[in-house]
């Protein structure tokens, strides 16, 4: 399992291909937009920015939402972060941590802190607009269990975890299907993250270079 900021990652080129980024309420208009409660708090910027994605990503949530069986829809939580938006996400998880863990040099808060926020400085895959995060909604309107919620850092939010319930497993395979299909790529250690575009994108998928630099 690679992470975001693992050296081999770092030296995939990046040659933007010069998309534009589309707000996702005019484009997608069958995708549920409910903006994660951390956006939410980050002001008007941050949430006008998050409703939007780059044109191919765009393209391929419409997709993956057709793949869905009727009455299901695809849930968008977070699209585009500006690189000021992530780093003020970065330097409240490092000092979530620090705190919680007062015995951490500064490597070592450093390397778990960009586990769960990549780093700023490492063209972070959703200030490319080429990331979402994303669940499911069922026909009832609600989001359906997909173990642990969208956000939370641990074992249980490994896409392939075993720590949660077979249903969560099934919720979490529909989901797998349908991104996976219209060309996303899964970030391991959170089954919400999925990608297009970015460098991440490019390794799994043994690419010469990403298309997505940030915007």
């Amino acid at each position: 399992m690679k992470l975001i900021f693992d050296n081999q990652l770092l030296k995939i080129a990046i040659k933007d291909n010069g998309e534009k980024l589309f707000y996702i309420k005019n484009f997608c208009p069958k995708i549920t937009l409910r903006l994660a409660t951390y956006i939410k708090k980050e002001g008007k910027k941050s949430r006008e920015d998050a409703c939007f994605v780059r044109k191919s990503v765009a393209d391929r949530m419409n997709q993956a939402q057709s793949f869905l069986p009727k009455g299901y829809k695809l849930l968008l939580r977070c699209g585009y972060r500006s690189l000021l938006t992530q780093k003020r996400r970065y330097n409240w998880m490092y000092k979530r941590l620090e705190k919680r863990y007062p015995e951490w040099n500064k490597e070592k808060l450093r390397d778990e802190t960009s586990k769960c926020v990549a780093p700023p400085d490492i063209v972070p895959p959703h200030s490319t607009g080429g990331a979402v995060d994303v669940s499911i909604i069922g026909p009832n309107g609600k989001q359906l269990d997909m173990g642990e919620k969208l956000g939370a850092f641990n074992e249980k939010t490994y896409t392939f975890s075993d720590k949660i319930s077979k249903t969560a497993k099934k919720n979490r395979k529909l989901l797998i299907l349908v991104m996976t299909k219209a060309g996303f790529i899964n970030y391991p250690t959170e089954w919400w993250h999925w990608s297009y575009g970015d460098r991440y994108w490019a390794a799994a998928l043994k690419k010469k270079h990403s298309i997505y630099n940030s915007v």
